[in-house]
This record gives structure tokens, C-alpha cells and sequence, in this order.
């Protein structure tokens, strides 16, 4: 008996290497007032993005993981860390 190859039509599509390689999201409940939740979700819809993303990438920067570790007070307005 010989091994045949499916058609390329009914392989099964291999997972994307990003989906493989995110972490687990966790839900995180946050109080904030209506007006401020109003401005952020604006801001994502100008943008294109989910509130969600918007998050993301906004603490991103202040928590280094955008790579600029020196910027990230000042994109909140706090003041910078001695």
C-alpha cells in the first residue's frame, strides 16, 4: 500500500503562529467614571480598534513592553519615576 497526499483543499489549515503562542486573557474589572469610559471608547473607534486595544497598547507603553521604557509616565500624565 502506497501513502497518497490529500489535495491541497482538504488539508486542514495549520494554526496561525500568533494564535499559538498568546497567553490565556483574563478578565480585569475596572470603575471608571461614564464620561472617561465615554472619551476612551471614542478614542478607539477613531482609531479602529476595540476598547480592549485601546488598553492594551495604551499600557503597554507605560508598563515597557513597547520597548520604551522611559516614555511611559508621560503618555499617562503621571509623573516620572526617579
Amino acid at each position: 500500500m502506497s501513502l497518497k497526499s490529500k489535495p491541497l483543499d482538504q488539508v486542514r489549515p495549520l494554526p496561525a503562529v500568533t494564535v499559538l503562542t498568546q497567553e490565556a486573557m483574563v478578565r480585569i474589572n475596572l470603575n471608571v467614571p461614564e464620561s472617561v469610559r465615554h472619551h476612551w471608547k471614542m478614542a478607539a473607534l477613531q482609531q479602529k480598534l476595540t476598547l480592549t486595544e485601546l488598553i492594551l497598547k495604551e499600557m503597554s507603553k507605560y508598563s515597557g513592553e513597547d520597548g520604551n521604557p522611559g516614555q511611559q509616565e508621560e503618555s499617562l500624565g503621571l509623573p516620572a519615576a526617579q
